[in-house]
């Protein structure tokens, strides 16, 4: 999995699976807190459709942590207010990257969360896809 969609499987993964992972990983994987747990905002930007014009949309709240583990470093930014949750997923980030000996168990809770939230958005597409409009192109 690359680490894109590591970080992406983080965010959809449930919270107290992934603070309960990261605490068994902390027993014996030595950290150093090198930024966070913060809460902040950030600019969400979109690109508008009829011009492509790149404009500011929103602020969003954003959980921020980082973390090294030796020569590896452990990120994650996760959207709302989940200080806890961005350091769990930091920890395993760097522990991903190093290699440990719980990365097999840690890649496959991710696994299952993407698998997880993929059903989740599959099925609200269901649940609107008869509101769908459709139009006729007359020429």
């Amino acid at each position: 999995m690359l680490r894109e969609e590591r970080l992406e499987a983080m965010s959809a993964a449930p919270d107290d699976q992934l603070v309960a992972l990261a605490d068994e990983v902390l027993e014996g994987f030595d950290i150093e807190l090198t930024r966070g747990p913060v809460v902040g905002l950030l600019m969400m930007r979109v690109e508008e459709p009829a011009e492509g014009l790149t404009f500011n949309f929103t602020e969003v709240t954003v959980s921020e942590a980082e973390v090294t583990a030796g020569d590896h470093r452990g990120y994650a930014m996760l959207m709302g207010r989940v200080p806890e949750k961005a350091l769990a997923a930091a920890v395993l980030d760097a522990a991903l990257e190093a290699g440990h000996q719980a990365a097999p168990r840690i890649e496959e809770l991710l696994v299952s969360a993407r698998r997880d939230e993929t059903e989740r958005w599959s099925q609200r597409w269901e649940t609107v896809a008869p509101t769908r409009v459709q139009f006729e192109d007359i020429t």
